[in-house]
């Protein structure tokens, strides 16, 4: 933004050299401006509620700063929305965003003028990383108890399934929700743990189911006989013939891990400090872009990728089946 008579003037940004040219604290400007500190002078405004808006405007009217770098809509509405509370007629003749200044960004910008495509880009790795350490975290767990139970039997046995049946009745999503209040989750290794908490059970009777089986082969008794260990048994007996089994539902434990940390981080119950496709859905629904046609792209991109990266786990464990199961490459 710059003054009528100055809006002629700054076409690159080479022409704002030893200029004051200012910035929105609750946007991009600032990264915007950074690779160019060395010849122009930067000056911050807190937005404060749309107060430091009003601030900017006024210090460039008067001469202050001679441009203000902004990317977002909503500013118009301070200059040509009369019934916004910070709305000056005074200011109206400003002239809002020179194009020429900068790029335009390939899916538009979210409600701080940041790029869409970039945080796409990077957004899902500690989702993805949270996802695969939680499954991993329950699978093993669900593995080691679930066949423990089955060769063991007895009164342990009774008691994992007990356990196991007691979780599986209760509702996971509300629970996670509860647990998220009471352990505050700043670090994506503690998500990871609260949600792997909750997903062992199914697996875990699963697991006992085929142990069960199993351990009437010939092999597994021949093992037995033969006194080895109760490590030996799983890790090499029982394990090479489930590997199928537990990888199909390591993925699927993927893909149920990401819904559940994508839920708690949309409501608003785990981390929002590292910008990721799930706190873009947080935001969007926390600044009102769900009823803004314009901010279309920010909302349907996380969930776009979310969806392709989901897409992928399924296609990916269609994939395992195939190679564990020589009948389903079967022509």
């Amino acid at each position: 933004m710059t003054r009528p008579e100055d809006s002629g003037n700054y076409i690159k940004m080479t022409d704002l050299t030893d200029k004051t040219v200012g910035f929105i604290d609750k946007g991009a400007g600032k990264d915007f401006l950074e690779p160019y500190s060395e010849t122009l002078t930067a000056k911050k405004f807190r937005f404060s509620s749309g107060r430091g808006v009003v601030k900017a405007f006024k210090a460039l009217k008067d001469g202050k700063i001679d441009a203000l770098v902004v990317f977002s809509k909503t500013v118009d509405k301070f200059l040509n929305d009369p019934s916004n509370r910070y709305y000056e007629a005074s200011y109206t003749d400003l002239v809002v965003s020179n194009p020429k200044l900068g790029k335009p960004l390939l899916l538009g910008g979210d409600t701080q003028g940041r790029d869409i495509f970039s945080h796409i880009v990077n957004g899902g790795g500690i989702l993805i990383l949270t996802a695969v350490t939680a499954a991993f975290l329950s699978t093993f767990i669900a593995f080691i108890l679930g066949t423990a139970a089955g060769l063991i039997g007895g009164v342990f046995d009774r008691l994992v399934v007990a356990i196991a049946n007691f979780i599986i009745v209760l509702p996971r999503f509300p629970i996670l929700i509860v647990l998220a209040t009471l352990f505050k989750i700043n670090t994506w290794y503690v998500l990871a743990l609260i949600i792997a908490s909750l997903h062992w059970p199914i697996l875990t009777r699963a697991v006992r189911s085929q142990v069960l089986s199993l351990r009437e082969r010939e092999y597994v008794e021949a093992a037995i006989a033969l006194d080895l260990s109760k490590w030996h048994i799983i890790f090499k007996e029982i394990l090479p013939n489930m590997m199928s089994f537990v990888v199909i539902n390591f993925v699927t434990g993927i893909k149920v891990a990401m819904y559940d940390q994508v839920g708690l981080i949309f409501l608003g119950f785990a981390s929002i400090s590292t910008y990721t496709w799930a706190v873009m859905l947080y935001f969007a629904r926390s600044r009102g872009t769900l009823f803004n046609p314009d901010s279309i792209l920010m909302l349907l991109t996380p969930i776009a990728a979310i969806a392709l990266f989901q897409i992928s786990l399924i296609f990916f464990s269609r994939t395992i089946e195939e190679i564990y199961d020589p009948r389903l490459r079967g022509k």
